[in-house]
């Protein structure tokens, strides 16, 4: 009997996922609705698969923008080990942010790891792939060199009337 309840719960299971994704067809009507509607695979939602609609190299920005914020975090990441450069990258967060946090789950693979979404080797430059919305800033996807990784989001908002990364994946 208990095989057969795990053997039909497997079935429904099956049929009831999706291997793709919808692309925001919950926010469109008419024509558009279809289009978001379609469903696509894993791999059209990689860089490479057409989603990359802005893909847009970002260079000496505003410093108090927030594609600014982004560029000083890869130059943060990519300079040396030291306390000083730590604090550095604490201050593109929110003060709310706990540091302990900040230090332990973001600076380590942040540095080990910008290489991946810098243009260029010692270089703060990174091209944007696609930019979306939260209640909290706007998602900016960062196009990566790992040709098996999809775009990591990073979210900047304003706190206190100053953008910060409110929202990071660090790989």
């Amino acid at each position: 009997m208990a095989l057969r309840a795990v053997v039909l719960v497997a079935a429904c299971l099956l049929l009831a996922c999706n291997q793709g994704t919808t692309i925001g067809s919950n926010q469109s009507v008419g024509e558009a609705k279809q289009q978001a509607d379609r469903t696509v695979s894993g791999n059209e939602l990689k860089q490479k698969g057409g989603l990359c609609d802005i893909n847009r190299r970002v260079t000496n920005p505003d410093p108090t923008s927030a594609e600014g914020v982004i560029w000083r975090l890869y130059q943060v990441a990519q300079k040396p080990d030291t306390e000083e450069s730590f604090k550095e990258f604490a201050a593109l967060f929110p003060a709310t942010k706990n540091v302990r946090e900040i230090k332990e789950n973001y600076w380590g693979r942040m540095r080990s790891n910008v290489h991946k979404f810098v243009a260029e080797a010692g270089k703060p430059d990174y091209t944007i792939c696609r930019t979306a919305y939260r209640d909290d800033g706007k998602m900016y996807y960062i196009i990566t060199k790992d040709p098996r990784q999809s775009p990591p989001p990073i979210t900047v908002g304003l706190v206190d009337g100053v953008n910060k990364i409110v929202f990071l994946t660090p790989f």
